[in-house]
């Protein structure tokens, strides 16, 4: 991103925002609209910085912020009080999934990522079979003709691709499942207990991943380690780290697919 700080626009806080999405619900007033706005506006920081890792410096900051407010908007539009669900997960969901979709229209990745990402791929394998062991970071960038900044670079970049994929397949997991679970604004069955069976699947997926592949989940996504800092951790190189993730991750979707399909039936 252009800029790794927050926006500036500061929230206004009112003293109870549920009575005022309430009073706004019943009167269509844009002026009480406009003070919801500014009182969530930070909702808008909360969700890109949480997505940092996955949006790149090409696209500024701004264009993310804008869309997170549009998409802020809307789910004050959308949004039924009387659903009993929290505007604040309704509208975190809300902005970080507007924001996925903006990112997946934009020429986020270069060209020049891919085509690294096939050169290094082969690379690498043609290093394993030549020094029957895995290479270095260093003998990699060696054989590929470029710096190891140079290739640490690109596994970064790289990276994005699967964070970016398990991101959009959490946020379709829970459109499609609740379709399949036949959840709807006539349910029975609360939205916020359905968020509850979402997290629970993906929480015991990654409780069951190996080890390693668990530890490099809770260093990336809990600690905001990078890929050099937790191959530093384990005593591995970043490519390695890129390796375990991407497993990982393939693990963590196949549940969640399975969760979509309906496998994991509520009680």
């Amino acid at each position: 991103m252009a800029s790794n700080g927050r926006n500036s626009i500061n929230e206004i806080k009112v003293a109870n925002p549920e009575e005022l999405m309430r009073l706004y619900k019943s009167t269509g007033d844009i002026e009480l609209r406009n003070q919801l706005v500014m009182h969530y506006i930070q909702f808008v920081n909360v969700a890109i910085y949480s997505m940092r890792s996955i949006l790149l410096s090409n696209i500024p900051f701004e264009d993310f912020f804008n869309q997170g407010v549009l998409a802020l908007i809307e789910c004050i539009e959308r949004y039924d009080p009387c659903r009993g669900a929290s505007f604040d997960t309704y509208s975190y969901l809300g902005i970080r999934g507007s924001i996925l979709k903006y990112l997946r229209k934009q020429n986020w990745l270069p060209n020049r990522v891919w085509e690294a990402r096939k050169k290094i791929a082969q690379g690498r394998s043609e290093l394993e079979q030549a020094l029957m062991r895995e290479p270095t970071d260093r003998e990699l960038a060696e054989y590929l003709g470029m710096t190891e900044k140079q290739l640490d670079g690109l596994i970064s970049e790289m990276a994005v691709v699967d964070t970016v994929s398990f991101e959009e397949l959490i946020e379709s997991t829970y459109t499609n499942a609740a379709e399949n679970f036949g959840y709807d604004e006539s349910s029975d069955v609360s939205e916020k207990l359905f968020q509850e069976e979402l997290l629970e699947a993906l929480a015991e997926a990654i409780d069951a991943l190996p080890p390693k592949q668990k530890q490099v989940i809770a260093l990336y996504y809990y600690e905001d380690l990078n890929l050099r800092e937790i191959g530093d951790v384990l005593g591995v190189s970043q490519q390695r780290v890129s390796q375990i993730r991407a497993k990982a991750l393939e693990s963590l979707s196949d549940t969640m697919k399975r969760f979509e399909n309906g496998e994991k039936k509520r009680a």
